[in-house]
């Protein structure tokens, strides 16, 4: 499993947008939303990312960066 890690690119009250890292290249960002019960997001990531990868992808997003912002 790829190692990713997250720089925060900017922050409101109610959304962050992060770049995603591997290694030193940088393979997407994702763009979450606060709602009050909820977090959206938005994912974008390069071609290069196989289904399985992406699946990896959101579930590290979801522990890093969704599960810690409560």
């Amino acid at each position: 499993m790829t190692e990713y890690h997250f720089e925060r690119e900017c922050r409101t009250p109610y959304s962050e947008v992060y770049l995603i890292m591997a290694e030193e290249e940088q393979v997407g960002r994702v763009d979450l939303h606060f709602a009050p019960t909820l977090v959206y997001a938005t994912l974008c990531v390069g071609e290069g990312l196989t289904t399985e990868g992406i699946r990896d992808l959101i579930d590290t997003i979801d522990e890093e960066l969704v599960l810690t912002a409560d």
